[in-house]
């Protein structure tokens, strides 16, 4: 009886050990709505196509937590493939997983927030977007007091 209970136990461990998802998994595209928290480049046309817009913000709350985010906008007339990362100096940092984006849409790749990350007196973060196999990047910085 107690192997079988100890057999079950390893199982299920290896089991939640496998299904786990691993802190390095890219993050997936999602819908954007800004608010006065944002504060973003201005959108730079990608090397692809002038029809696709990029641009990286830093996203601060109330509380000086705050995160970077890769916003892309597609107005080609058809899909295209995305995927690319976020990089700040402040630890907000993702890869974005690779995806269609569909035409007149506009998705956001979010870094995990940091806490207390907007209590710096700078803040600066870089998007890089590839499209069709193309990388670009855009970069933004912020003086917060």
């Amino acid at each position: 009886m107690r192997f079988k209970a100890l057999t079950m136990a390893v199982a299920v461990a290896g089991t939640l050990a496998f299904a786990a998802t691993p802190a390095s998994a890219a993050a997936n595209w999602k819908e954007v709505s800004t608010n006065s928290n944002w504060n973003c480049s201005d959108y730079k046309p990608h090397p692809v196509s002038s029809y696709v817009k990029f641009k990286v913000c830093l996203v601060i709350n109330a509380s000086d937590d705050a995160q970077a985010v890769l916003v892309v906008q597609n107005t080609t007339g058809g899909p295209i493939t995305i995927g690319g990362a976020v990089r700040s100096d402040f630890g907000s940092n993702v890869d974005c997983a690779n995806s269609t984006l569909n035409t007149s849409f506009t998705r956001g790749c979010f870094a995990p927030t940091v806490t207390d990350a907007g209590s710096r007196s700078i803040l600066n973060a870089t998007g890089y977007l590839t499209v069709n196999g193309v990388t670009a990047s855009v970069s933004n910085g912020i003086g917060h007091v």
